[in-house]
């Protein structure tokens, strides 16, 4: 069963070990990512499933949509860790 990831400190904990999440698209299509956390640059690395590309995001630019739609998944309930 999925998690919701509902908060940026939440997601912090959960990609400390690094975690599978997907982000859910028009309640059916699912956008998937690997993210990691790395507490010392304070850095999120991420790895896009679908195409194999990565970035490697501040904890600013993941909330900002210019970088990513990881931050506005998770204001509006639509990312989830993958179990």
């Amino acid at each position: 069963m999925a998690a919701k990831i509902k908060s940026i400190e939440h997601l912090k904990k959960e990609a400390i070990n690094g975690c599978d999440c997907f982000i859910l698209l028009n309640g059916i299509l699912r956008s998937s990512k690997h993210i990691w956390y790395d507490k010392a640059p304070k850095q999120f690395e991420i790895i896009n499933l679908i195409d194999g590309s990565e970035q490697v995001l501040s904890e600013t630019e993941i909330m900002d949509k210019n970088f990513t739609n990881i931050g506005h998944a998770m204001i509006n309930g639509a990312l989830y860790k993958d179990d």
